[in-house]
């Protein structure tokens, strides 16, 4: 990015600051499609399921939904009993949940295979097949999770959405903005899933321990981590080319951007706080800046995190662990 472009941009984050001048877009990508639901959902399921953690789980807590709840629409499907969706912006509206909730039935109907890398590209985690999982959704299983009744009854929780404020034990809970982690109650989370949404968290810190704080001992975190940046026409790690200061001037008061964290600090976090890291799958890309195109922040990244454009992550929390922080024996 040449010095042009980046005094524009900084002008336009300053802009950000004038009250009028800045209206945010609308929507954020991805799960505005059925499909890319669908497919993100089972992926996250079948790598659970390949590390031997039990799916589907009872409830599921979804962070940053995005533009439609639909990964957890299609959860619910899958006989996942409770989901609560987190965002720090609303994006999901109610016709276009339910849209896409008609289009998941039947996908699931038909057992449809999974849309590949041919259709979401750059969609993790990628798997060697994209055959529906019928080893951990039985016929038996989907008859219970798929019965007319009960896919009435979470069209009516999505409804309810719009009509009132969900009770605590609602099927489906929307909560935005979360700013703390009394909003959902300690260790009763199964799993938490987050998609592309982990770089954008601006308190890293905080978030993995309200995290931690919702699962259930013996529960887990299932987590694609983008570090790559999201301007066209760049070097995919340009955005470790810019100082903190130039940065925020960038990024102005925009609710989300990317945090320019990498891989190894969302790592040691998880680690910190005693989560047992039982996946780690990490795509590598030397094509970027070399490291003296680096700010002084990034210069000395390690060569993992220099070259890690993304990562699939799952954390498990240890079954004897119930508070915000857990003791890992040795």
């Amino acid at each position: 990015m040449g010095a042009l472009e980046t005094a524009i941009r900084v002008c336009k984050g300053v802009c950000t600051y004038i009250p009028g001048l800045y209206k945010p877009k609308p929507g954020t990508g991805g799960t505005e499609s059925a499909r890319y639901c669908y497919t993100v959902w089972l992926r996250h399921l079948i790598m659970a399921a390949r590390h031997h953690l039990h799916v589907p789980p009872t409830t599921l807590a979804e962070l940053g939904p995005g533009d439609s709840i639909g990964i957890g629409l299609a959860a619910l499907l899958t006989g996942v009993t409770r989901y609560v969706a987190l965002d720090v912006v609303p994006h999901a509206s109610t016709p276009r949940n339910l849209q896409i909730f008609d289009e998941l039935i039947s996908l699931f109907m038909a057992r449809s295979d999974l849309p590949g890398d041919d259709e979401f590209p750059k969609t993790r985690p990628r798997l060697e097949l994209y055959t529906f999982p019928r080893a951990i959704l039985s016929e038996e299983h989907l008859a219970k999770a798929l019965a007319k009744d009960r896919v009435q009854q979470i069209r009516d929780a999505v409804a309810a959405l719009e009509e009132s404020r969900p009770v605590a034990d609602a099927m489906i809970r929307y909560i935005v903005p979360w700013h703390n982690e009394q909003v959902v109650v300690k260790n009763s989370v199964d799993m938490i899933l987050s998609q592309a949404v982990l770089e954008h968290v601006v308190d890293l810190d905080h978030t993995y321990r309200a995290l931690l704080s919702w699962l259930k001992p013996g529960g887990f975190m299932s987590h694609c981590i983008d570090f790559y940046c999201h301007e066209a026409n760049v070097p995919w790690n340009n955005h470790w080319a810019h100082s903190d200061l130039i940065w925020r001037l960038m990024r102005g008061r925009r609710p989300y951007t990317l945090n320019r964290e990498p891989h190894s600090k969302h790592v040691r976090l998880m680690q910190s706080l005693g989560l047992y890291i039982a996946c780690d799958l990490c795509t590598e890309d030397h094509s970027g800046l070399p490291r003296e195109a680096l700010s002084r922040r990034f210069a000395r990244l390690s060569d993992r995190d220099w070259a890690t454009r993304n990562c699939y992550v799952i954390a498990v929390k240890p079954p004897t662990c119930s508070g915000v922080t857990c003791t890992l024996k040795a």
